[in-house]
């Protein structure tokens, strides 16, 4: 797959080191010396802010993925491109700081005697707002110069070693609390600020403004897309940031604090599909541009056996060692372990679903894919509203099963009926016959020895009788192809 591969490994390569820093931050450290409403406050900031900061970029995220290809031109400044993108994003944080202070009386009062903490820090939702919107931009720019691995780097690996050295100056005392949110408020920057950097580096922080390529239709176009893609991406950050607002509406924010953490460790699902899906869309947008279809396809096809792969070998060693996760955890969140089992399930939908959201996305047909986001969103919000009130936190994460299977369903069958594109053969099925049998196989062993040496035996064992017959089938080529190099690597270092 060339660049798709080379991105991919190096991409995954951060975010598995980035993951095992995370465990060690949220899974190890951080419910041990934070309160479950300190670890709420946290996440709320961020999802709050995500959202604000979604709705400021006006779009231009679609607007890059899509229209860049056009824009391209080293020789000229990419025509102004950069230019144009940072002042949209200058302009979206004015609206979105107005919107904030409009809203902020409320805000306070909506929070203050339910989550006092939130009401406190609301101020820092402004610096957030910022960083974030001018990470969407940057960290896309950088993607569609075919570098989508870095900004895993800054943001995936090193943010969370920035994020462990913060935790552990609170945990020191050199730090309070107030100096620890606002630390690791500001650190968000970093990413920002490092991505700049390398544009400046490799000479593409190309900010001479240039209006010869914004032709009447062309600027039409581009307000389409805008539109289009303020609403798509506006559901999209609201669909993974919702459901923490909604828990602390309907519960509090200590279950806002269970859920994220718990969240999290379903999340490493996703890790492998990260890289592969940011550098497979911008692919998909230059094919689309060129009317290769076939190219489209065959991404849509690898990418699609690549992600059920290490989706189901991830679920595997998430939900068969749910028990020895929880045990690192104060007796407090042992009340959401199926939050583990049904976010697992949720991010493997997603990752079975491959690209073709992007396929839809970076298509003629853009304005259909903020429907189906808007179909997502709905069933996001209305199953929260109606499980979180009955069955509490819990709920959260079975809404997030039931919306993305939705979400899946609805995808799959549009690119299967615009384009013909259909994925899945009878491979798809066996390798998910291998993980059923991998996961019935463990849990009848008992516990072995201590929790670590269970959570080792267990992940091993698991891994084994998944990936050997996957690898033995030779489903996936690119996949035995890495692993064949890598027995090679060893052989001759031996």
């Amino acid at each position: 797959m060339g660049i798709i591969a080379r991105q991919t490994i190096k991409g995954s390569v951060y975010s598995y080191l980035g993951a095992a820093i995370g465990f060690i931050n949220v899974g190890l450290i951080m419910p041990q010396i934070f309160s479950t409403e300190q670890i709420g406050l946290t996440n709320l900031l961020i999802a709050v802010a995500a959202i604000f900061g979604q709705f400021g970029s006006l779009g231009m995220v679609n607007v890059t993925l899509r229209q860049f290809p056009y824009f391209r031109d080293e020789k000229n400044n990419h025509n102004g491109f950069l230019f144009f993108l940072l002042a949209v994003g200058t302009l979206g944080f004015l609206i979105c700081s107005i919107v904030y202070y409009i809203s902020k009386p409320w805000l306070i009062a909506e929070n203050i005697d339910k989550s006092p903490l939130f009401a406190e820090y609301i101020y820092l939702l402004i610096p957030l707002i910022f960083i974030i919107i001018f990470n969407f931009l940057l960290d896309t720019y950088n993607r569609m110069l075919f570098n989508a691995s870095f900004g895993l780097f800054v943001r995936e690996f090193l943010l969370r070693i920035i994020n462990l050295i913060t935790i552990g100056l609170f945990w020191l005392g050199v730090l309070d609390f107030n100096g620890f949110i606002i630390v690791y408020s500001f650190s968000y920057g970093i990413p920002v600020l490092l991505i700049a950097l390398l544009l400046m580096y490799k000479h593409q922080f190309l900010i001479k403004p240039s209006f010869k390529i914004f032709k009447p239709a062309f600027v039409r176009e581009i307000v389409s897309v805008a539109g289009f893609g303020l609403i798509s991406g506006f559901s999209g950050v609201i669909v993974m940031q919702l459901d923490r607002y909604l828990i602390n509406h309907y519960c509090d924010l200590g279950a806002t604090g269970v859920y994220s953490t718990l969240f999290y460790f379903g999340s490493i699902i996703l890790l492998p599909g990260r890289s592969l899906i940011r550098i497979s869309g911008s692919l998909i947008a230059e094919a689309l541009k060129a009317g290769d279809l076939e190219k489209v396809n065959s991404i849509y096809k690898k990418s699609t056996t690549n992600l059920m792969i290490s989706g189901i070998m991830l679920f595997l060693i998430i939900w068969g060692n749910a028990n020895n996760i929880l045990s690192f955890l104060p007796a407090s969140f042992e009340s959401g372990k199926y939050i583990i089992l049904f976010v697992s399930i949720a991010h493997l939908i997603q990752m079975i679903g491959s690209v073709s959201g992007e396929i839809i996305q970076f298509s003629k047909y853009y304005r259909q894919h903020v429907l189906i986001m808007v179909i997502l969103l709905l069933s996001i919000v209305i199953l929260n509203v109606i499980l979180l009130p009955r069955i509490g936190v819990n709920g959260a994460g079975i809404a997030s099963a039931i919306s993305f299977l939705i979400y899946f369903l609805v995808r799959f069958a549009y690119v299967k009926i615009k384009f013909g594109f259909q994925p899945f053969e009878k491979k798809h099925f066996v390798i998910l016959a291998f993980g059923a049998a991998a996961y019935f196989i463990s849990i009848l062993i008992p516990q072995l020895g201590g929790v670590i040496t269970d959570t080792v035996i267990r992940t091993a064992l698991l891994g084994v009788l998944f990936s050997v017959p996957v690898y033995l089938s030779g489903y996936s080529g690119e996949l035995n192809i890495m692993v064949n190099k890598v027995v090679k690597i060893v052989k001759r270092q031996s």
